[in-house]
């Protein structure tokens, strides 16, 4: 008896130090820290920019730069949009949409060292007509990435097929500014089989409407895509389609199921 209250006595202040280290907020670490101060550091706030802008469900919202908000000094999961594994301290989602950046996102943007990440929302800033880089489709954990509205143009990459775990897939864009190769449309949706919400408006697409939609699919917007032929029976059989918009595609035919 008198060995097992030594052994406890022992181990007690490590078990205290333990438990009390167990309760701290896990600060974000440092190779996590960097990547996003270099991020903010390669774009300017727009002083042009809108005050209010649209968020994914339409609604207005204030626009402001967040990242001014970011410094060295203070834990970055405490920052403006940035928001961190309770547990590890990883950052898991970066939500910058309306935050008046402005500048060429690079290739290599430091934010793809952000490995970990499940959200990522980049919409409704100015990226002045950079490409979208093929590196979005290393981030192998994403369920959720908005581009929207962002001045980006060129071609989609195929690599956003690669984002098997997505349920939220928004790419909008202005006046054809964005498109896909062909059949590459057509690889996404055979690839993207978890997909709840996809959003295409203003991309150029330029094909007919694939028939292997996600059977999860919930909303799926395509306004002015340059679809062209039918639009296959199959759409109207995705049970768990709440939301469809088609408008703006003159080339596209659709005709609705009827009823006996």
């Amino acid at each position: 008896m008198g060995y097992v209250n030594l052994v406890f006595f022992m181990l007690f202040p490590f078990l205290c130090h333990l438990s009390f280290s167990s309760s701290l907020p896990h600060l974000c670490p440092k190779h996590q820290a960097l990547p996003l101060l270099q991020f903010k550091h390669m774009f300017t706030v727009s002083h042009d920019a809108f005050d209010n802008c649209f968020d994914a469900t339409g609604q207005w919202i204030p626009s402001y730069p967040k990242t001014l908000s970011w410094n060295k000094s203070t834990d970055c999961c405490s920052w403006d949009g940035v928001y961190c594994d309770e547990t590890t301290g990883q950052v898991i989602e970066l939500n910058l949409t309306c935050s008046k950046l402005q500048g060429k996102f690079h290739s290599n943007s430091s934010v793809f060292q952000l490995s970990n990440l499940k959200r990522l929302d980049l919409s409704n800033n100015n990226f002045s007509g950079s490409l979208i880089s093929p590196k979005f489709g290393e981030f192998s954990s994403l369920t959720h990435l908005d581009l929207s509205y962002s001045n980006f143009t060129g071609l989609i990459p195929v690599e956003i097929s690669y984002l098997s775990k997505l349920h939220v897939l928004r790419i909008q864009s202005y006046s054809d500014c964005l498109r896909f190769k062909p059949h590459n449309f057509e690889l996404l949706l055979k690839n993207l089989t978890q997909l709840r919400e996809l959003d295409f408006d203003g991309v150029n697409i330029s094909s007919t409407i694939p028939l292997n939609f996600s059977s999860y699919l919930t909303a799926l917007h395509l306004r002015g895509t340059q679809l062209y032929g039918t639009l296959p029976k199959g759409v109207f059989h995705l049970y768990n389609l709440e939301s469809l918009y088609l408008t703006d595609n003159p080339q596209l035919t659709v005709r609705f199921p009827t009823t006996k």
